[in-house]
Formats: structure tokens, sequence, C-alpha cells
């Protein structure tokens, strides 16, 4: 006769580290996950508990507030145009570069070199040493893209010369930049600079910027919002994959073209094949469209939501609601992803560099891993896994972003609002799509990263010591 200690099958409960459980029901038994972490400064944790009622109530209604205001932003693509005359406060013999603010002695190689082939393109140098000469005397300034209103994807290298994209937040009036899609390994984005580049530079500078700026401002623009709400229906997260949106930028932008009298047929002709050559022209726009919205909360009193992510190869920085421009550091962190070729490996590649995760910041990128799960497969994983990535983002964030429902998530947009609080107290940190940077430049692959807790702890404590909690 068989013996049954329990009425019903028993089930492990496995707390921490998930491969336990996993081995449990790899054995045919049935296993409970529960993710717990330990909690991240135990001081901190305290702090947060004795939060007075009050205060608490005034940091829920300002966070509730801000996702709604995020959640009405709108960005449109605007215009396109030089950065001297469309960032404000960018100067002649300024060169901007991506992450938060840093010196030159500890600024990692490839950005220097991008600067310095940024130099020489801007007729600033000559030469590569000189440019760094330059840059020594402070005869060159450097500036964080981030405190420009900019994106720095990669690089970010940014100079007077160059053109950028403008989006507008037409509901409440703010802006931000990007330098367009230069081609694969362009200056910019990849710190890459030849012959080559230089005619692609020079092409988007004096032929193609002017004419799609005129289209764009005769015809109002382009809402940008739209395409990223469409495109997360068709496979998009907006960060590393931007297929479907490439193709609806195309089709918005192609008629405005064929309409326009104005324009020889040759001249449209080329500027056309520039824009069907690849999605990634789309992507300055994603990114800017993302800065443009969270600028609608930045300066705003008792608010707990990150505005900005950015990283610059030796430091990754965050900016929080309501310390407007302050930043707070950390190490950059390190890729996990695929490599492009067998020649490189990760030993070639430099810590996450770029502003690109303005899009996390909005909700799209590694937040809307649902969206795209073939983007996960960069890691080895597939759909189960890009839910669940997007499920435990949405667990630190203070809201949704109503405007990209998600199928896999029955239609429920991403989480918006990476909210400091929730992840000091709950030990998960953001991930970040990203591509991955040579140190040589180029980019060699792509990936995702997830960051540390430092910066975050930083944060929290700045805040809770402004408002009197000890």
């Amino acid at each position: 006769m068989e013996y049954k200690m329990f009425k019903q099958e028993p089930a492990v409960i496995n707390i921490g580290v998930k491969p336990f459980a996993e081995g449990i029901k790899d054995q045919g038994n049935k296993a409970i996950h529960l993710a717990w972490k330990p909690p991240v400064d135990a001081k901190l944790c305290r702090m947060i508990s004795t939060i007075d009622p009050s205060l608490k109530e005034k940091i829920d209604k300002s966070n509730a507030e801000a996702i709604e205001t995020l959640n009405k932003a709108e960005g449109h693509w605007v215009g396109l145009e030089k950065a001297i005359k469309a960032i404000p406060g960018f100067k002649e013999n300024m060169i901007m570069h991506s992450g938060p603010p840093i010196d030159w002695d500890h600024m990692i190689g490839v950005q220097k070199r991008g600067v310095c082939y940024g130099a020489i393109h801007a007729g600033l140098a000559k030469t590569v040493e000189e440019a760094d000469a330059m840059v020594r005397a402070g005869e060159i300034e450097l500036a964080s893209c981030n405190d420009h209103y900019a994106i720095g994807a990669a690089a970010g290298i940014v100079t007077h010369n160059m053109v950028v994209n403008v989006v507008e937040d037409v509901t409440h009036g703010n802006k931000a930049y990007c330098i367009p899609f230069e081609g694969r390994n362009g200056l910019g984005a990849w710190a890459m600079w030849n012959p080559e580049i230089e005619r692609n530079l020079l092409e988007i500078e004096d032929f193609f910027a002017p004419i799609v700026d005129h289209v764009l401002k005769k015809n109002g623009g382009i809402n940008v919002r739209n395409i990223l709400a469409k495109g997360m229906l068709m496979g998009d997260e907006s960060h590393t994959r931007q297929a479907a949106c490439g193709n609806m930028l195309v089709s918005e932008i192609v008629p405005m073209l064929l309409s326009d009298n104005e324009i020889p047929v040759k001249d449209m002709k080329r500027v056309v094949e520039m824009f069907v050559g690849n999605e990634r022209w789309f992507h300055p726009l994603g990114m800017s469209c993302s800065l443009a919205s969270m600028r609608a909360i930045k300066g705003k009193p008792y608010c707990t939501i990150v505005t900005s992510i950015a990283q610059n190869g030796v430091e990754t920085g965050i900016k929080v609601a309501d310390s407007g421009e302050q930043w707070f550091k950390t190490a950059a962190p390190r890729f996990v992803g695929t490599l492009f070729s067998t020649q490189w490996t990760l030993d070639d590649a430099v810590p996450y560099m770029g502003d690109s995760t303005a899009t996390e910041s909005y909700g799209m990128g590694a937040f809307s891993a649902a969206a795209a799960p073939t983007v996960l497969r960069l890691r080895g994983g597939g759909w189960r896994e890009a839910k669940a990535q997007s499920e435990e983002m949405a667990s630190i964030c203070a809201g949704t972003n109503n405007n990209f429902p998600i199928p896999l998530l029955d239609f429920k947009g991403p989480g918006l609002g990476i909210d400091i609080m929730k992840v000091v107290e709950t030990g998960i940190t953001p991930i970040c799509h990203g591509g991955i940077v040579n140190k040589t430049g180029g980019q060699i692959g792509a990936g995702a990263a997830r960051y540390g807790t430092e910066h975050y702890v930083k944060a929290a404590y700045a805040f809770l010591e402004k408002y009197g909690v000890k």
C-alpha cells in the first residue's frame, strides 16, 4: 500500500537564485520561485520606511502627475538643422560627447579619438595631435550632449557644423536633438573617420538636410510617437530594432518629397535612396522623442522618476526629476550579447557608451522587450524571456506608457518612469539594450546591460536628505 504524507503534491518554494528552482522543475517536481533580494542599503531602506505620511502622499501625487504628463507628451520631427543653430548654448569651439561630463584625462580612448576627428571635421584642427593639444589648452570645449538636451548615441560626437534632427514635444513645447544616421560606422556615433565618412557627412550637411528640413517645415512635421506606437505592434522595441518604424518613416516622408514641386527630380531621387537604404534613419528620432518627452517633468518637486540615463564608456549617470540637472554616477556596465564576427571578443569592447538609453527612460528598449522577442535572441532568449523582462522592468516603474500597447502583455503598455525608490527597495535594477562599441571605434555587436545600484542609492539619499528624512 502506497503511503502519502501529504494530501496534495508538495512544492518547493525557492528564494533568491532562480536556477535552483529550474533544476527542481527539470526533475519533474513542482517549484515556486520567489524573486527576493536582500536590501540594497539597509540604512536607506530604514529611512524610506520612516517617511512621514504627508511626504509620502506628496511623492505619490507628484509621480502620478508625472506619469500623466508623460503619457500626454507627443514628439514630432519638425526639422533638420545645423547644431550651432538648433541647440541652445552651442559654440563653434565646442564638441559634445555622450554620457555625463568627463575630463579629457579620464575620457576613454575611442571617445577621445571621436573628439579629435570631430575637431578635424569642424575645421578646428588639422590633425589628431593638434586637436588633442587644443583640448588640453582649453581652446576646444567639451560638453555633455545630455546637458544640452541632445542625444549622443555611442561616442556621441556633435560639432557645430553637423546637422541634428529636431524633435519637439508639441504638447509641452520641449525640444531634443540628435545627429541623423550617418552610415554603418560614422563619426558621431561610432568614432570612425576617413575620407568616405567625411564625404557622407558633407552630403548629409550640405545636400540632404536642407531638402528634408524644407519638406518637414512645409508639411508641419511627422508624428514620431504615432510611428513608435505602431512599431510596437509590429515587432520593434525601438532601441535595438527599428525595422517597422523605419519603413513607416519612409512611407511618411516620401509622399512629402514627391509632392514638392520645388525639389528637382534628381535631388528627390537621391534623398529617397538615402532613406530607403537603411531603417536606422528612424533611431535618432525615437531617442529624441524620448528625451523631449522626459523634459516635461524635469525639476518637478517630490518626483522620484529618472529623467535621463547616459554613459560615456567610463561612467553611467542618471538624472532624477526632483533633482533637475544633477548627475548621480557610477561605473558604466558591460554588455552581454552577440558579436557580429568571430574576430572579436567582449574583451575588444568598451563598457556601455551612449545616451540611447533615453529610450528606456520612456518605456521603450529593454522595457518593451515583449514587443520584440527577436531582440532577446541576441542573448539566447525568446518570447518568454522577453515578456519576463518587460514585467520585471515594469515592477520598478511609477506607471505605464499607455501610448504603446504590446500584444504579448495583453495590450498593456510597458513600464514608464523608473522610480529610484522602487529600485533601492526591490534591488531590481534597470536593463538597457544597446550596441557594443569596439575599443578602436565602430560597432561590433549588440546586446543588453544591467546596471548596478550605486547611482540609485546616491540619488535616493540625496532626495531623502533634501526633505529632511533621517
